[in-house]
């Protein structure tokens, strides 16, 4: 029994120390987790220290941002008034853009007008220079001999009727009136172009100073604003999130527009450079144009002075070819009197011929008669002498008449040969109608001077016998000494002499003069020579003024060429602007529908407190969770607004890129401003400027 009782008792105290060992196994389990639970209520006591200084971090950030919301919507208080200033200063602009538009489209009216007027006085100066083209050779001849001319005049004008030359006086001076009128008129025009340009500039720049002073104003009023906006609440405010948000949307919105005016800014100040560098090219085109016209009023004023000096040369023309045909006449009469002179002539050589011949027989029968010496003889061959001495001086009286005749004739070739002179101031053509006039006129003097020449032999002869008859006479006085009737008296013979004398000194006049006529006539071939030298200078100008004149031609088709391509790109630049006006719409109509949303957000607080406490919940539990709910609005609009943002963003760089654009010719920087802005309909009009 006791073995037994043994065997229970250690079987009992293994049991007992099974169980010992198992308490002690379960007294160390658990006090390992109570040492594990005392770390965990240690860490959890950190945690709830931890979470009170956070929440009380947050009721302060709480807090913080009501006051931050509150400055926020004081901000955007101002901000809408400042908007509303905006828009009224934009209506402003508007406006002064309208008037400036109505001034640019008056100004290019004008500028049109006057080029229309630029290219009628060319082609009325084309049809002058046209018309003048061939007189201008005659005009810088005439000009050069004007002393000949007025002389010729005079002598013209006494043998022309005066009252038609005082009537061709007046009508030009009429028409020099009614030119110098003309020019005046364009000089009050170009004046008055140059006033309007000067008043455009300064209204421009005026504008362009206004518009830089309120675009400067506009950014240090916006900067605060931009300063305020930049320091937003923190990403870490999750429990204030979803009002944050949708504060911060709208500050978004408003740093989007801001941005928006900022670039129209941006833009008015380009448009006002880019009006700059127009109103300079409107000034350049101005002084070119001003220029021209000044050329235009010199040519015309050169013109004129041609047309009077042509007018008066035309005039002399016409009486010139009048008594051109007269001298013709003149000419045909003078060779049919050159032939009967010539005849006259051959038949007075024969008459003296015959005068010799009987004088030779006289001198036989007078050597004759001393053989067989005849008082009454003597006496009647005196007698006979004296009838064919009387015989001759008729004779001799006939061929002074004639000689003096002739050199009537001579001067009036002289004349004819002064008139011819004027005649070759026409034209090449007329020039060689003067040589082979010249000529003719050459070859008369010489058929002329053949017969004065003819007559001077004759002269010769007819002295020379008169010395051999007065010999033989005084040879006769002394043989037959009578006194008297019965001899040739002394005071015959001196007239006779004297005669002979006068008429040696008229024939050495004539041949003066004919060696005059002859350097008059080297005279004329000189001054023919000179004046083909300045007609070939007068070709030379005229090329250089056609060269002068295609430069222009040029210039004018590069300007046409210029406008073309400046329309094609207008009519680009307008079916651009229908899709950023679209766009534009389309813009609206989504922030529109945002605003919408916003304001129905705004209006249910309950909704939004409720949100505030999930929110709140939800970010406790795990802070990098993102809130489904959270801003539903915003995050659906956002895509498609920055879709049409990001295309009218990329249309206006296509606008204003010009190396983008097919046609890079309006520079290197062009900038197309544009304004845009919802009416009380909610429709957008884009005003291109």
């Amino acid at each position: 029994e006791r073995k037994e009782f043994e065997q229970k008792f250690t079987k009992e105290q293994g049991a007992m120390r099974e169980q010992l060992q198992v308490h002690i196994q379960t007294i160390g389990i658990l006090v390992s987790e109570k040492s594990e639970l005392q770390t965990a209520l240690s860490y959890t006591q950190q945690a709830a220290r931890h979470k009170t200084a956070e929440a009380e971090d947050l009721s302060s950030r709480l807090q913080a941002s009501k006051q931050r919301v509150s400055e926020l919507e004081r901000t955007l208080s101002s901000v809408s008034t400042q908007q509303k200033q905006f828009e009224k200063h934009n209506r402003e602009l508007e406006k002064e853009r309208d008037s400036l538009r109505l001034e640019v489209l008056r100004f290019s009216k004008v500028s049109e007008e006057s080029r229309q007027q630029s290219s009628e006085l060319s082609e009325q100066l084309k049809l002058r220079v046209n018309e003048n083209n061939g007189l201008k050779q005659e005009v810088d001849e005439l000009r050069k001999q004007l002393e000949m001319a007025d002389s010729m005049l005079q002598q013209f004008s006494s043998q022309s009727g005066p009252p038609s030359g005082h009537q061709q006086v007046q009508l030009l001076l009429e028409e020099k009136h009614q030119l110098e009128a003309h020019a005046a008129q364009l000089m009050e025009s170009v004046a008055q172009l140059q006033v309007e340009r000067d008043q455009y500039a300064g209204q421009i720049q005026e504008e362009g100073r206004v518009w830089k002073d309120k675009t400067e104003q506009l950014l240090k009023e916006q900067e605060p604003q931009a300063v305020s906006q930049a320091s937003g609440p923190s990403e870490s405010e999750l429990a204030l999130q979803e009002t944050i948000s949708r504060l911060q949307e709208e500050r978004d919105a408003l740093s989007l527009q801001y941005q928006a005016q900022v670039r129209d800014n941006e833009q008015l100040s380009r448009l006002v450079q880019e009006q700059e560098v127009r109103l300079e090219e409107l000034e350049r085109q101005a002084e070119r144009a001003a220029e021209e016209a000044q050329d235009r009023l010199q040519i015309l004023e050169d013109v004129q002075s041609d047309k009077a000096t042509i007018s008066r040369a035309l005039a002399q023309n016409r009486d010139l070819k009048d008594q051109l045909a007269e001298l013709q006449n003149g000419f045909v009469k003078l060779t049919n009197e050159n032939m009967e002179l010539t005849s006259a002539l051959q038949s007075e050589q024969h008459i003296k011929k015959e005068i010799a011949r009987k004088i030779g027989q006289l001198q036989e029968d007078l050597h004759g008669a001393k053989e067989q010496v005849c008082l009454a003889s003597v006496q009647e061959q005196r007698d006979q002498c004296l009838v064919h001495l009387q015989q001759y001086t008729a004779g001799y009286q006939q061929l002074v008449a004639e000689r003096e005749h002739l050199h009537h004739q001579v001067l009036q070739q002289a004349q004819l040969m002064d008139r011819l002179q004027h005649d070759e101031v026409q034209g090449k053509v007329q020039l060689e109608q003067s040589h082979v006039q010249l000529q003719e006129a050459q070859v008369n003097t010489e058929h002329i001077s053949q017969p004065a020449v003819k007559h001077t032999g004759a002269v010769q002869n007819i002295e020379h016998f008169l010395q051999l008859r007065s010999l033989t006479l005084f040879s006769d006085i002394k043989v037959t000494p009578q006194t008297g009737s019965d001899g040739v008296p002394v005071e015959v013979h001196e007239a006779l002499r004297g005669a002979m004398e006068k008429l040696q000194e008229r024939f050495t006049a004539l041949m003066q003069e004919k060696v005059d006529l002859r350097e008059r006539v080297e005279e004329l071939e000189h001054r023919c020579i000179q004046l083909s030298g300045e007609t070939d200078t007068i070709g030379e100008y005229i090329a250089l003024y056609q060269n002068q004149r295609a430069i222009m031609k040029q210039r004018h088709y590069e300007k046409e060429q210029y406008i073309n391509t400046l329309a094609k790109d207008k009519e680009e630049m307008k079916a651009k602007l229908a899709e950023l006006q679209d766009l534009v719409m389309r813009l609206v109509g989504e922030r529109n529908e945002w605003y919408s949303r916003y304001m129905s957000a705004v209006g249910n607080p309950d909704l939004l407190a409720a949100e505030d406490v999930s929110t709140a919940s939800q970010s406790s539990t795990d802070p990098h969770t993102e809130r489904p709910g959270s801003a539903p609005d915003g995050p659906s609009l956002r895509p498609t607004e920055d879709g049409t943002a990001r295309q009218i963003m990329q249309l206006l760089q296509e606008i204003q890129n010009p190396q983008a654009r097919p046609a890079p010719f309006l520079g290197e920087n062009p900038c197309i401003p544009f304004f845009y802005r919802p009416d009380e309909q909610d429709e957008v009009k884009i005003l291109v400027v």
